[in-house]
């Protein structure tokens, strides 16, 4: 097809939208990932702040969904795979809360400062919030 039967508003117009087709396209897969300190379970059960393995969460926003993955050696059955999340952004924090599938899971958040000086891991007790107690980092992934 010869451009000259294009009108030429369109010839004009066209390079923009695409352009900006291209931008929304890109913008519908964003991901973000931070790294992150696991913790390993002792001989004897409880978790030890000396034995951990680093690996990383990660968000992905597709077609208006977010989804969450967990990787960090041995991972919980209740974040294994890639789950549902929701995910709310403030200037100063972003949160996730994943959306575990399987029952008997524990209701979870990470809580991560956007200025990358890393965050917290709360558990759902109740009607509260209660943040875990332990250095998970959480700051951005290089």
């Amino acid at each position: 097809m010869n451009h000259r039967h294009i009108p030429a508003t369109l010839r004009r117009h066209c390079p923009a939208a695409l352009a900006l087709a291209a931008a929304l396209a890109c913008a519908s897969a964003q991901a973000q990932t931070w790294e992150y300190k696991s913790y390993k379970k002792t001989m004897g059960g409880q978790y030890s702040k000396d034995s951990y393995v680093i690996g990383s969460i990660s968000v992905e926003e597709k077609d208006g969904k977010s989804f969450f993955r967990f990787t960090a050696g041995a991972v919980d059955a209740c974040l294994r795979g890639e789950l549902a999340a929701n995910v709310s952004k403030t200037d100063a924090l972003t949160t996730i809360e994943p959306a575990s599938t399987l029952a008997g899971c524990e209701t979870i958040r990470y809580v991560i400062r956007n200025d990358g000086s890393g965050g917290e891991r709360e558990v759902k007790r109740g009607d509260n919030w209660v943040k875990d107690g332990w250095d998970h980092m959480l700051t951005p992934k290089k």
